[in-house]
């Protein structure tokens, strides 16, 4: 996974921070499978309201799953930096919160498929930031 240039979701005035060491990169090496499930599911949730009611249940389940298996891993390894083990671990909860406002929109007549969908592109980008953030730096 590439990042951006920087640009966006940082402030400028920020400092660089330092290189991330190889315990950090061998610590997101045992979460991609996490992470991998919690994007692949969160994607399928943009678009599935007008599948209607039972796809849309069925879609949540994957990302109650994938959600719980991801906060379960991170429970059982947490990561050696701290900076990067909470922007992560905010990350893996924006899911759960996900996950609760899609079977809320499977269970409602009256839901904005359209807010869903903009969650779930949250989401997805909310954790590729936090991922960026293990990336070492480029020289």
């Amino acid at each position: 996974m590439g990042c951006n240039d920087g640009t966006v979701g940082t402030d400028p005035s920020e400092e660089e921070e330092p290189p991330v060491s190889s315990e950090v990169e061998v610590w997101l090496a045992g979460a991609m499978p996490s992470i991998t499930e919690l994007m692949a599911a969160a994607k399928r949730i943009i678009g599935v309201v007008a599948l209607g009611p039972e796809t849309t249940q069925a879609t949540t389940d994957q990302l109650e799953v994938a959600a719980l298996h991801a906060r379960e891993w991170h429970s059982d390894h947490p990561c050696t930096d701290p900076v990067i083990d909470e922007r992560l671990a905010a990350a893996f909860h924006t899911f759960t919160v996900l996950a609760d406002d899609c079977a809320a929109a499977a269970n409602s007549a009256a839901l904005d498929a359209h807010a869903l969908d903009e969650r779930a592109g949250q989401a997805v980008a909310d954790l590729s930031t936090a991922l960026c953030a293990t990336k070492p730096a480029e020289q």
